[in-house]
């Protein structure tokens, strides 16, 4: 796993790119799942943050999903670890039609 990949929240069609380490985030899922949420929540805090309903982690080169009830509905904030996040969304979503 290269620790010198960018860590991105993706939320609402935006790449955020965030100061946090890929071991950082990855620890502290270990520790408890929420916890990679509490990093970013205030930076998505403003877009009116109501909950949190699911969790899912994909790969090692992670991409973290939480899917959160907004003031408008629900949405998924995506927690990237990869210096390509659009190559990993796409490569996740190629694994998502995979499976069905």
């Amino acid at each position: 796993m290269s620790e010198l990949a960018e860590v991105f929240i993706y939320v609402l069609d935006l790449f955020i790119l965030t100061d946090l380490t890929k071991r950082e985030v990855l620890k502290a899922f270990e520790e408890d799942k929420l916890k990679p949420f509490e990093f970013i929540r205030e930076i998505i805090e403003d877009k009116g943050v109501k909950g949190i309903k699911r969790i899912d982690l994909y790969n090692t080169l992670f991409k973290l999903e939480y899917t959160v009830n907004f003031a408008n509905g629900r949405i998924g904030v995506k927690v990237i670890g990869s210096n390509d996040p659009q190559k990993m969304l796409r490569e996740y979503s190629s694994y998502l039609r995979s499976r069905r």
